[in-house]
């Protein structure tokens, strides 16, 4: 059996003689039996050991054994072994067994194949001539293969071989390979690669000849160098291990949503996979990723000025760094959602830009990929009427679904997508992936991204502004006045916590009460905006634009209240991270604004992650917290009181009480109509133990309560939502 080894652990060093953390990691392991010969090869030391030979690669090896495991390290490496009919037999019932998975093919990138082959391809009409160049300069190449002991005896010449002082006294490999213009006249360029050229984790890059040698990356890549034009080659995680996982029902999201350089001190997915445990606790079903696809630093750090749409952001970490956070993730019963970018490319960095050395029609135009493009509000839109262009993106998204089991996509700004390819994307990913969630960025909201452009749910800002709005002039206090000298806009909150006009189903709206990163991030050190003058002109967490932050008191009830009115709204509740522990000031990714993660383990963080815990609690509990139609049942417009119904037939039903204002009642005397029936309160967002007041007479009593003449009769405490069950006697 002979066997080109391409599930190496590659380290790379570029400016240090001591190897940095790996690339890629992944074991293969081979059995070995019977007895073979090793000859002498050029690059190798030759060195005979049984069950082992050495056929072939480049490269000095060192081989370190460690009990039944030795390492050989080289820059590319060939393995034979003889294997008896018994073996054999074996090896090919664990072939069949093993689970690979088919992943969709790539019509253009680099696609690995299981027998160490390859294939390259890429888009450069314009080129006269296109090569792949393949170096493993700077890289150490660690492959782990279990050994019988009588053949690590043999290697003590090997194990004694010094260790280089220096990276570079690995000799490196580089080749190049020139790729053949596919003649059909669509400009492509591919060349089937031999086994043992291109595996996962070895680096690569075209070059192209127009009126100059220009390098390039493979706008196909997963993962590229991001200071350079190298990229690394992936096989899409076809071995992986992943769990046993169903897609949640899209009624069952509760999302958080999550930016990864920010999200913890070291700002990457394998110390975020750390964090995933305090997402669940908290009660979270599903976490929206900012943009994972690699964005430039240059202009802002929150992921919407991509540089290229397949590679993942390589300072978050590598593709399998994602694998595990997604599977991690499923484990814990959390679905991720990836936000994409679609419309534009980053304005400084981009890779895309003049790719095949042809510039456009005009200077600056960007090339083929943004030829006929218009400029955008943050970088030159893409030729989206160019069907090479669209099916690249048709390919980004289906990487993340695909390659990654993710679960849905959030499409960023849509409104800058044009509306007649939308449906081709969104037919396509639905009917390749079914169960897939995908929710658009609509601004304002539109339900015909519901019900012509295929998307499942709709962002909804609205409710946010209009909740922001009201609580500034009537919630803290003021007298309102102007718009509000007759007490708060009961059908603007009524809107919020029902379905807006032309919306048919909950799971048709993301409502975010408490704020997205649009409102609580701030990219100008928290200075003033002057569109957003009717909440202040700031953006900030939640707290904070209520009033004191998380120490005042009045401040931390309303953010208590709107989150808990949002999860008893109908639609998908969702909360931006550090919204849960009350983070003070403003999100943005520099240092001073991350997250910060003391404040979730003092006994402000830990009383409203309980807070939000328990009312996200109550979506697992009815049901019809989920798909329950919303009526109004009673609107007080003076004292700021709203109830409404979430009923569904057949399931239980869930009354919700918010009073938004100030003004409270004891002794059950404010009467809320509900028709009659007997109910439960099961949350309350004054409960002492998160940290409200102990002088409020609770509604949670030993006997259900009775309602009279159709009314409920309650203590309503001020800045507050409670939920009451219908109890079934």
């Amino acid at each position: 059996m002979a066997l080109t080894y391409r599930s190496a652990v590659v380290f790379a060093s570029a400016h240090s003689s001591a190897p940095s953390t790996p690339l890629f990691k992944r074991q293969t392991r081979l059995r070995f039996d019977g007895k073979a010969e090793a000859p002498a090869m050029a690059g190798f030391r030759a060195s005979t050991a049984s069950g082992l030979s050495i056929l072939g690669g480049t490269g000095k090896p060192e081989v370190t054994s460690r009990g039944s495991t030795f390492k050989v390290r080289a820059e590319s490496i060939r393995l034979e072994t003889a294997t008896t009919t018994e073996s054999k037999m074996e090896e090919d019932r664990v072939m069949e067994t093993q689970s690979v998975r088919t992943l969709a093919p790539r019509p253009l990138g680099v696609t690995l194949r299981p027998d160490g082959s390859a294939r390259a391809a890429v888009w450069a009409p314009n080129a006269m001539t296109v090569e792949l160049e393949t170096s493993i300069e700077d890289l150490r190449t660690f492959t782990t293969v279990p050994v019988p002991q009588e053949v690590l005896d043999n290697l003590q010449e090997w194990e004694s071989a010094p260790e280089p002082e220096v990276l570079s006294d690995y000799q490196p490999l580089e080749t190049s390979f020139a790729l053949q213009r596919v003649q059909d006249g669509s400009g492509n360029w591919e060349v089937e690669l031999p086994a043992g050229v291109l595996c996962e984790g070895t680096p690569y890059r075209f070059a192209l000849n127009a009126e100059a040698t220009i390098f390039r990356r493979d706008p196909y890549a997963r993962a590229s160098d991001y200071d350079s034009k190298w990229c690394y080659a992936d096989d899409g995680g076809v071995e992986f291990q992943w769990e046993d996982w169903q897609p949640r029902p899209f009624d069952e999201n509760v999302i958080y949503e999550m930016h990864v350089g920010s999200f913890t001190p070291e700002g990457t997915l394998e110390a975020a996979v750390e964090k995933l445990k305090h997402i669940a606790d908290a009660g979270f079903t599903a976490i929206e990723l900012m943009p994972l696809a690699e964005f430039s630093y240059a202009t802002e750090r929150w992921g919407y000025n991509p540089r290229q749409l397949l590679s993942i952001h390589g300072p978050y970490g590598k593709p399998q760094d994602l694998r595990r956070f997604v599977n991690e993730a499923h484990i814990l019963g959390i679905g991720v959602i990836v936000d994409v970018v679609l419309h534009h490319g980053a304005v400084d960095g981009n890779e895309l830009w003049d790719f095949d050395g042809w510039g456009g029609n005009y200077f600056g135009e960007g090339g083929i990929y943004h030829e006929g493009a218009p400029d955008g509000p943050w970088g030159r839109n893409l030729s989206h009427w160019k069907h090479e262009v669209r099916e690249m993106i048709k390919a980004a998204c289906s990487m993340w679904l695909d390659e990654y089991k993710c679960d849905g996509l959030r499409f960023d700004s849509a409104n800058d997508l044009p509306w007649d390819f939308i449906p081709d994307w969104t037919h396509h990913l639905h009917d390749t992936y079914p169960g897939c969630l995908l929710i658009a960025e609509i601004t304002p909201e539109n339900p015909e991204g519901i019900h012509r452009l295929g998307f499942d749910s709709l962002w909804t800002h609205s409710g946010y502004f209009d909740i922001i709005q009201q609580h500034r002039a009537l919630g803290r206090g003021h007298h309102g006045g102007g718009d509000w000298a007759d007490g708060w806009n009961l059908p603007r909150l009524r809107t919020a916590m029902g379905l807006h006009y032309g919306f048919t189903w909950p799971t048709q709206c993301v409502k975010y009460m408490t704020g997205s990163h649009d409102q609580v991030g701030c990219q100008n050190g928290g200075g003033h905006y002057e569109d957003l003058q009717m909440i202040g002109g700031q953006k900030r967490y939640f707290s904070d634009q209520c009033g004191g932050g998380r120490t005042d008191g009045t401040a931390s009830a309303a953010q208590r209240l709107w989150y808990g009115a949002n999860v008893g709204a109908a639609g998908l509740p969702m909360i931006m991270m550090g919204t849960e522990f009350m983070q003070t000031g403003w999100w943005n990714p520099d240092n001073e604004r991350r997250l910060n993660w003391d404040l979730a383990v003092d006994d402000i963080g830990q009383r409203t992650i309980a807070s939000v815990a328990d009312v996200n609690e109550l979506r697992k509990t009815y049901r019809a917290l989920r798909l329950g139609w919303c009526n109004i049942l009673h609107e007080d417009r003076m004292n700021g009181v709203l109830a409404f119904e979430r009923a569904l037939e057949g399931e239980d039903r869930v009354v919700v009480v918010i009073n938004a204002g100030l003004n409270y009642w004891q002794n059950n005397e404010y009467g809320v109509w509900v028709s009659g029936g007997v109910f439960e309160q099961v949350y309350c967002s004054q409960d002492s133990s998160y940290s409200g007041s102990d002088h409020w007479i609770s509604n949670h009593t030993e006997q259900p309560i009775q309602t009279h003449d159709g009314k409920l009769w309650l203590n309503l405490p001020p800045s507050c939502v409670t939920f009451f069950h219908q109890v079934a006697l």
